[in-house]
């Protein structure tokens, strides 16, 4: 168990690096829009509603049902699909990033973020923490909390006492996530400096570095099950029990 969460908390974190690299070249390449959440997008629309402006609240409104959209495919094939739904959120992920880099500056920035609204909200549900932590790698606000809170619980225990090192170990989960998420901030960003929107590209590498370390996690467990893998390899599909 203590291994199958160590695999879990790098692959987490890794994904937490995309998830930062996605969400800072949201803010800087499209207006400010921060396309991997809806509570500013929500606001907004509801001030648009009042403002009666019908071609902003369209394009609001659109990226909500684009959300969550991405929310009800999630949970239809995760319920009625064999197949993983972390590699299917690495493959949209990688879709989103390749159709994002092609779209101009000049397009409405609500549209222009589509395919990450969809990938984002995605990626929130398919990969939701490690072991018992449930933790986000799109948005960091609960990750600060989670850290802050359990290194403050921490020290106001004694080394000697159990749960000490209970919480040491959730702060350093969710502050290595924490961490993790603002490296790909400053990556997307130093990447956007250079090549503006193409920048989105490079979040290629990270995530297909993911798409290994999920392969090499199904292999682990089928090793501890002593049960053959496939001949052909399939991406998508998940292993049993899985």
């Amino acid at each position: 168990m203590e291994e199958e969460f160590k695999r879990d908390a790098v692959i987490h974190h890794l994904m937490a690096v995309c998830g930062g690299f996605i969400g800072v070249y949201a803010i800087v390449s499209r207006m400010g829009v921060f396309g991997s959440a809806q509570t500013a997008n929500l606001i907004e629309l509801v001030c648009d509603i009042l403002g009666r402006e019908p071609m902003e609240i369209l394009s609001r409104v659109a990226a909500l049902a684009i959300y969550m959209g991405a929310m009800v495919l999630y949970v239809v094939l995760e319920k009625r699909s064999p197949w993983d739904v972390r590699r299917v959120s690495i493959l949209i992920d990688l879709g989103a990033v390749g159709l994002s880099g092609l779209i101009p500056e000049g397009v409405n920035p609500f549209a222009a973020l589509y395919p990450i609204f969809f990938a984002t909200s995605f990626q929130w549900c398919a990969f939701k923490g490690a072991g018992s932590y449930v933790s986000a790698t799109i948005f960091s606000t609960n990750n600060l909390k989670q850290t802050v809170t359990s290194v403050t619980e921490a020290l106001l225990s004694r080394k000697d006492e159990p749960e000490y090192d209970k919480k040491m170990e959730k702060a350093k989960f969710f502050g290595g996530t924490l961490a993790c998420f603002h490296l790909g901030v400053a990556a997307g960003y130093g990447l956007w400096l250079l090549w503006g929107v193409r920048s989105i590209w490079a979040c290629a590498l990270p995530l297909c570095a993911c798409g290994l370390l999920v392969r090499g996690r199904r292999e682990a467990q089928a090793s501890v099950r002593g049960t053959a893998l496939p001949g052909k390899w399939m991406f998508l599909r998940g292993s049993e029990g899985q």
